[in-house]
């Protein structure tokens, strides 16, 4: 039986264990997208199980689910998973394993089959497992993965707490004798409501699985990446638990504009300060006295077989470092396509599909769960590639290039497209009207499938034109005042050949979008409103397929060929030395010699083989950094590229066979006073201590500045050429509220600002007040006055 022991998780004798592992997803819950399939309506397994239990009847409904539960997991993967070198996995599952969905607080007949199997097929390969309870009653979150997307009930549904209440101890009372299993986790991502209730919620079920079992080790999950809201666990007295977190670094509109290789070394490495990423963790737990559970986390996906092999064994090797137990999402994923590409969420999945009518269906696809903040040609799109387009049978038929663009809610899509065609190979004859964008509107029809998008068809704004675009581009944005999810189309007819051949071609940018997704399809049905477009080349529809095809589908799992991830094939068990964060020495004495029509730079040089230098550039401390040159020998460099009244900052970069260094410590030109009236970004501060800066979902997109503590403050240089008082609005976003912020001019106070809940980190509110100020330049001063978290995304100065 594991046990905790101060930040370890340790054997029955007190030996350290570290447990490496994977989750089982999409087995005993199901979630969608891990298997290619969907639609009319059918989107989750509940929606799945009503459909099937209203054509076919609810026995059959359970056989076909009975058919996908013994084929999506089986001997196979267990197999699999131990030739990975796992010694453990984490199991999700959904209420209705255990419970009878038809007579409440009552065992299913075969309510132990699959756990119990499960354990037995662990116990046989020397591995342990952690029971997840990934969908309770009612549903914890709005989220797919509860089984139920869009409920969110539990929080307020007193029955569904009981009940819930009720399986644990129907579990613990199963298993507290069982040393296989390693803890139990009693809510997966309970982010349905506050940091509070979760608290409430799982100490609730702490304690009804400590009145039975005394044993296993009880999970403590955090709140969207916060543990604080528990305090000290053997203050509270809580014995034998673990804190859970779920990172995910560079997913989900996490830095957008910077590469895997950054994001994970800055994660796993701690930073350029060294004491940020899982070092600022360490020192947490450590004063918590507590260990962790690192329970999903994904470092490979569209990284590269290579690359993303060495991140995974770099990062399950950093957790075991610190003791950490940890569970990656996720071990198997099936596509309609198959492939690994350059890496999917799977580590396995099957093997490509030579039997679809290639270059028909969804030919392009990336999104902010696949890459951060994309740029690049369709032919090098992160997610789907088009592959040559030739069309089977005889003679002419109509096609529809169909741009789908959308984003979930709370998030905003900002994606440009340009320079698309569709060129038959033979007459060179270019199909797509107006693909350019030059022509604003001609050619594209729109068509809104769920709430509409903002829909720009001259759009010019430089930094967020695709690179290899010409001219105007198109960009898609979020409404003014539409919160929900968001997702629309634009499309056109064309007419094919079949036997002949082409090309489809363009570019475009994911900016910083958040939680956002951007498709091309090329299908034979004209799209209709309130209808999502999919590729049902392959695909199931629940809705009208037989009893038959569903179980052939279903049965197809456990059969299917994989196509396993070979660099994590190889490098989660290879002796070899993992040389991905090899990097160099970061370069010094950067100095900074400013003149009139140029400004130049010089280094110290780094000790290595091969060396060569970076130089970057950015127009305010926290602003995206520009390459202005690379694979520089010398220790010199000089910019040229000049544009009066800004003020630019400069960092170099060592870099060799094995990676890049981080960036020396930058250097700027004389700082320009913004004049006023104007609008400042919050990134674009002179100074600051303690500000955090990130991708921002308001209007516009961009950055905010937040993580706001008291003693904090930002600073900005403004230059006012006439005296009088102004109006100076702040939008702000703040999900509890806050004792705010003092502004100082010049070290003088000025105005002073509580902040009101607004609903969310980014959910975004304007507020305003009246400042006096002087004439010349002065230095404007947030300090932070503590008491509840805010963000900033601008301020900005107008004449009263």
């Amino acid at each position: 039986m594991l046990r905790t022991d101060g930040t370890r998780w340790v054997k029955a004798s007190g030996t350290p264990i570290n447990l490496k592992g994977t989750n089982l997803g999409n087995w005993l819950v199901q979630e969608f997208w891990m298997m290619g399939q969907g639609g009319n309506g059918v989107h989750d397994q509940c929606t799945l199980e009503a459909e099937l239990t209203d054509r076919f009847g609810y026995e059959e409904k359970e056989r076909l689910m009975k058919v996908f539960h013994d084929s999506w997991i089986t001997e196979r993967d267990w197999d699999q998973l131990k030739a990975f070198g796992f010694n453990v996995v984490r199991l999700p599952f959904l209420w209705s394993v255990i419970e009878d969905e038809q007579n409440p607080k009552t065992l299913r007949e075969d309510a132990w089959h699959y756990l119990d199997w499960a354990i037995a097929e662990a116990k046989e390969r020397d591995m342990y497992v952690i029971l997840d309870l990934h969908g309770a009653h009612g549903g914890q979150t709005p989220n797919d993965h509860t089984g139920c997307s869009g409920q969110n009930q539990y929080w307020t549904n007193a029955e569904y707490q009981d009940r819930t209440k009720w399986l644990w101890e129907q579990v613990a009372t199963r298993y507290k004798d069982e040393p296989v299993v390693a803890a139990y986790d009693p809510l997966n991502e309970p982010w349905g409501s506050t940091a509070e209730d979760m608290k409430t919620r799982v100490l609730e079920l702490y304690d009804t699985i400590r009145a039975i079992d005394e044993n296993h080790i009880i999970m403590l999950h955090s709140h969207y990446g916060s543990i604080d809201v528990y305090g000290d666990p053997a203050t509270a007295g809580l014995t034998n638990v673990a804190f859970e977190l779920h990172p995910y670094p560079g997913l989900f509109g996490d830095r957008p504009n910077d590469s895997h290789y950054d994001i994970h070394r800055d994660w796993l490495r701690c930073g350029e300060s060294g004491t940020g990423g899982v070092c600022e963790w360490n020192t947490r737990l450590t004063n918590l006295d507590t260990p962790m559970l690192m329970g999903e986390f994904q470092p490979w996906q569209s990284a590269g077989l290579e690359l993303g092999g060495k991140l995974g064994r770099a990062t399950y090797d950093t957790y075991a470092q610190y003791g950490w137990a940890s569970t990656s999402w996720s071990y198997k994923l099936v596509s309609i396509a198959g492939g690994q590409g350059e890496g999917t969420w799977g580590m396995v999945t099957n093997v490509p599909n030579t039997e679809l009518d290639v270059g028909v269906g969804q030919i392009v696809k990336a999104s902010t769960w696949d890459c951060n903040g994309w740029d690049s040609t369709f032919a090098e799109a992160c997610a789907d590639q088009p592959g040559t387009i030739s069309p089977k049978g005889e003679g002419s038929k109509t096609y529809y290039i169909i741009i789908k663009t959308g984003a979930n809610a709370g998030s905003i899509p900002d994606v440009t497209y340009d320079n698309i065609s569709l060129v038959n190979t033979v007459t060179d004859e270019d199909l797509i009207v107006n693909g350019d964008f030059e022509d604003g509107f001609t050619g594209w029809t729109t068509v809104a499938i769920s709430g509409e998008t903002a829909n720009d068809f001259y759009f010019a704004q430089a930094g967020k034109l695709p690179t290899g675009g010409t001219g105007a581009a198109l960009h898609i944005g979020r409404p003014a005042g539409v919160d929900g999810e968001i997702n629309s189309a634009i499309y056109q007819a064309v007419t094919l050949e079949a036997g002949q051949e082409y090309v489809f071609n363009g570019v475009f940018r994911g900016n910083n979008s958040t939680n956002t997704w951007a498709e091309i399809y090329l299908i034979e049905e004209e799209p209709i409103a309130g209808v999502d477009v999919i590729d049902d080349q392959g695909r199931v529809d629940f809705t009208t397929a037989s009893a038959e095809e569903i179980e052939a589908l279903f049965a197809s799992y456990g059969t299917v060929e994989y196509d396993v991830h070979e660099g994590l094939a190889h490098w989660l068990v290879t002796d070899e030395h993992n040389d991905v964060f090899d990097y160099p020495d970061r370069p010094t004495n950067l100095v900074l010699t400013e003149g009139d029509e140029s400004n130049g730079l010089t280094w110290d040089s780094v000790a290595g083989e091969g060396i060569t230098y970076k130089v970057y550039r950015s127009t305010s401390p926290a602003g995206d950094r520009t390459v202005l040159a690379e694979d520089l020998t010398v220790t010199t460099y000089t910019d040229a590229d000049l544009l009066g009244g800004e003020t630019y900052y400069y960092s170099v970069s060592a870099v060799s066979a094995s990676g890049e260094s981080y960036r020396s410590e930058p250097v700027n030109t004389e700082l320009q006073y913004v004049v006023i009236p104007a609008r400042i970004e919050a990134e674009s501060y002179a100074d600051m201590l303690g500000i955090v800066v990130e991708a921002c979902t308001d209007v516009g997109g961009g950055q905010n500045a937040g993580w706001f503590d008291g003693g904090d403050w930002i600073e900005y240089q403004i230059h006012v050429p006439e005296a009088g008082d102004y109006t100076i609005d702040y939008r702000v976003a703040s999900q509890d509220g806050s004792t705010g912020f003092e502004l100082l001019l010049n070290g003088t106070q000025i105005d002073t600002k509580a902040i009101t809940p607004t609903g969310g980190w980014q959910a975004w509110s304007t507020v305003s007040s009246t400042i006096s100020l002087p004439v010349g330049n002065h230095t404007l001063r947030f300090n932070m006055l503590g008491g509840g978290g805010w963000n900033m995304n601008w301020f900005e100065i107008s004449a009263d």
